[in-house]
């Protein structure tokens, strides 16, 4: 079901806000900034879960792009909107959903909903934004490295290792995969998808090391596969059983 945490919220420069809701599993966050005085792309995320965090106080900058080359959201100084998707989260009795925005300038009229009790299958994910040029990564599933400028004609190469393969692709090639992805492209929204590269997406998730010599990039988020613990594992399978006994016949077979 979709809830709200925040509406129309104002955080001054330099101060942050958390959201709390206390639910039984999330799936996803969507936040808005529509702030027309200084830029609604200078927020930052942390996500966590009672005490884990599974998002690392990440731009606005990053995470409205992600968004934006995988088929939604907005990267605007006047406009700032993305969806965060974070697979399936179980929670514990005594765990709560935190959504914390850092404001590094004064942002107004900030919207804050999120999907939970959605159920389904227990597969938690986890943001990791990097500011290392080399560093590994567990579990990887995508890759985006990202920056405050075009890195469209950054030729630089970004090497990717893991257990399947081995590869150095430009920065440059990253942007031309984000480029193709965005939908119903203007100028500015062209724009934003050149200030961030899609450099990997593995099938299945891969203990990952990167190294990259770009000057430019300010960033690179890691999505990952966070490891499922038995008594979540455990809780989940309990909820979807309770869901499908409160199920009609008729619903049961539509499934």
């Amino acid at each position: 079901m979709l809830v709200t945490l925040g509406s129309n919220t104002s955080i001054a420069a330099g101060a942050s806000q958390t959201f709390q809701y206390a639910c039984s599993s999330v799936q996803s966050v969507f936040v808005r900034c529509d702030d027309d005085g200084t830029d609604a792309r200078k927020g930052f995320l942390t996500i966590q879960i009672g005490n884990e965090v599974i998002c690392n106080d990440i731009s606005f900058e990053a995470l409205s792009r992600i968004s934006l080359v995988n088929g939604g959201g907005l990267s605007r100084t006047t406009d700032s909107y993305f969806k965060v998707d974070l697979g399936s989260h179980v929670l514990e009795t005594l765990e709560n959903l935190y959504i914390t925005i850092r404001a590094s300038v004064a942002m107004t009229a900030m919207d804050v909903s999120s999907i939970v009790n959605e159920g389904g299958v227990y597969e938690p994910l986890k943001y990791t934004n990097y500011t290392d040029s080399v560093f590994t990564d567990s579990n990887t599933l995508a890759i985006y490295a990202w920056a405050d400028s075009t890195l469209e004609n950054d030729t630089t190469a970004f090497t990717i290792r893991n257990q399947a393969y081995s590869a150095t692709p430009q920065v440059q090639s990253g942007v031309l995969q984000s480029l193709c992805q965005v939908q119903g492209a203007d100028g500015v929204t062209e724009l934003a998808a050149k200030e961030i590269a899609i450099m990997a997406k593995n099938q299945v998730p891969l203990d990952t090391s990167i190294n990259y010599s770009s000057t430019i990039i300010d960033g690179v988020v890691c999505i990952s596969a966070m490891a499922k613990s038995p008594s979540k594992a455990r809780a989940s399978g309990a909820q979807g059983r309770a869901v499908l006994s409160s199920m009609t016949a008729s619903e049961r077979k539509a499934l």
